[in-house]
């Protein structure tokens, strides 16, 4: 049997079938005089890696004043650092240089620390000889949104590109300056030397559709004009369905030879039912405001007026609708039925929190719920007693929840020494040598447990590992660390509230910091039982014992 053209989703990028216009505007921007540097965007899953791995592949090949053309995947492998971007830039520059311009290639030693300048040496060899190669970056995403690269990295990339011998594609979900984590790397100016209208990977329109449908009538089968209708009702020209559906008739249609609309509706209809995570991956990709909108257009056509601009955009970007007339209609019948399916989950939602008011009077049952799944048998009775009390008043005091997280901060570090530190409460000599060693201040009570929650939260920070002390304790993690210094910081200005009349404690406020109270319940929970429930026992183990000291010396 023949290969399926048809691969969904899995390890490889696909070939490129179909984006002829976009194809066209990419080269329109790297082939005219004085090139530009293109910024491509789309939603996720809709074809931006197969757009890009095809366009390295043609420049690597093309004698249109390209020596060759690098593709850069950011998705994968770990770059977190500056110079782990810059290693990973010229590694995959030197294996595309490596045939025809071996020379230059030599250049780029990836051990050295001076990557940078090796890299602009070879772009400046290359002007000498009037010579570009092309980089594309696929992945932005995924290194804006995670690594710790700074401007620094980013003025740097610029200045490279300013060179007339490199030329750039990079992709991404939104526009880059929009990627940005850090206003550091946003504020750099190598995101204004992109095209200004980035180009988009949007929906298939009817000649991509055609070019999908090309691997099937090679193989001898027939379209009539209704299966070709169906396919893009079904589908609203989303790669992922289109392929998924042409995928499925591909598997049941190897001895039909013609193929018409109940073809298409049968295996339309199998593909709802087993591949229904193709159009989950596709649902969850959406905000809830996108999700809304596609529940309401799943039930009914939406008046046009009733929509902004980017919104209408967002859907018929994605294949989901389309205008006609004076109306918003659902285009793609796949995910319609997904979306009535999800319409009562949206609904919910939008009736519980969709307005301000609505927030503020449900936000108390959704800390309740999620205080519940947190919660085991083994979580601290005082300490969930604490957190419940912060919980109601929320919606009604909410100055009086903050005030109240003093107290859950209070009695998680009681916890937390309990576990961490013998009976008597000292604080262990090898701990307190290691310290000293290595010059880290810590609060010092004759090498005992210090009075007062600051200094204990310090404590608690060396405990957990500082940049210069090493990791201490034996259950607790530096993320429980964190949520308590948190809780207790907030806990102090609730309790001064007085001395700061210009503040305003809102519903919203407090519902944060009792979300990040609940947080810390989980995270306690997580860290003391250890290896198992070593570290919960030990805790249950010693108050009892303590119980029982006190139970047999009273009268």
């Amino acid at each position: 049997m023949t290969a399926n053209p048809y691969p969904v989703l899995g390890p490889a990028i696909p070939r490129l079938l179909g984006r002829a216009s976009l194809l066209q505007q990419i080269d329109r921007h790297l082939l005219k005089a004085s090139p530009d540097h293109v910024s491509v965007v789309g939603p996720a899953l809709y074809g931006k890696s197969v757009v890009l791995r095809h366009i390295a592949d043609t420049y690597r090949m093309r004698s249109t004043g390209y020596v060759t053309a690098a593709y850069v995947d950011l998705r994968h492998g770990a770059i977190t650092s500056d110079a782990d971007f810059k290693r990973r830039l010229a590694g995959d520059l030197k294996a595309a240089l490596q045939q025809d311009r071996p020379d230059l290639a030599e250049y780029l030693d990836l051990d050295d620390e001076s990557i940078h300048e090796l890299l602009g040496l070879v772009f400046d060899e290359l002007d000498a000889d009037s010579s570009r190669v092309l980089v594309v970056f696929d992945g932005f995403d995924y290194v804006l949104g995670g690594a710790k690269l700074t401007r620094n990295l980013w003025d740097q990339l610029r200045a490279l590109a300013q060179k007339p011998s490199l030329r750039l594609v990079a992709a991404s979900r939104r526009p880059l300056r929009e990627v940005c984590r850090t206003e550091e790397s946003r504020t750099s100016d190598f995101w204004a030397i992109f095209n200004s209208t980035p180009l988009r990977v949007a929906a298939l329109d009817d000649v991509d559709l055609e070019a999908f449908l090309q691997p099937l009538l090679d193989s001898g089968h027939t379209l009539d004009g209704s299966a070709r209708k169906e396919i893009a009702n079904w589908t609203g020209g989303v790669p992922l369905l289109v392929g998924g559906l042409l995928r499925r008739l591909w598997e049941t249609h190897q001895e039909t030879s013609s193929l018409s609309k109940p073809d298409v509706d049968e295996a339309a209809a199998a593909m709802l039912d087993e591949q229904r995570d193709l159009l989950a991956a596709l649902w969850d990709d959406c905000g809830v405001e996108l999700r809304g909108d596609l529940a309401s257009l799943a039930a009914a056509d939406v008046p046009r007026v009733d929509l902004s601009d980017r919104r209408v955009r967002a859907i018929e970007d994605r294949g989901f609708g389309r205008v006609a007339g004076n109306r918003l209609r659902a285009s793609c019948r796949c995910m319609q039925r997904y979306a009535m399916q999800q319409a009562p989950a949206v609904a919910n939602l939008k009736r519980l929190f969709g307005t301000a008011s609505g927030f503020e009077t449900n936000i108390r049952s959704l800390l309740e719920l999620r205080l519940e799944q947190v919660a085991t048998q083994r979580t601290d009775k005082v300490l969930h007693d604490y957190v419940t009390h912060a919980v109601r008043d929320v919606e009604d005091h909410p100055e009086i929840a903050i005030k109240g997280v003093r107290d859950i901060a209070t009695r998680a570090l009681t916890l937390i020494w309990e576990a961490e530190l013998p009976r008597d409460q000292k604080i262990p000599t090898e701990w307190i040598d290691e310290w000293k060693q290595v010059k880290v201040n810590f609060p010092d009570d004759r090498g005992g447990l210090p009075l007062g929650d600051g200094a204990q939260c310090r404590l608690l920070q060396i405990v957990t590992g500082t940049a210069d002390a090493r990791p201490q304790g034996k259950y607790v993690t530096k993320t429980t660390y964190l949520l308590i210094n948190h809780l207790k910081s907030v806990g102090d200005f609730g309790q001064h509230l007085n001395k700061f009349p210009e503040s305003k404690v809102t519903v919203g406020f407090a519902a944060s910091v009792v979300l990040a109270a609940i947080s810390l319940v989980e995270s306690l929970s997580d860290d003391l039982r250890g290896d198992g429930v070593r570290g919960s026992q030990r805790c249950i183990n010693r108050r009892e014992a303590r119980h029982s000291r006190g139970s047999a010396g009273s009268p």
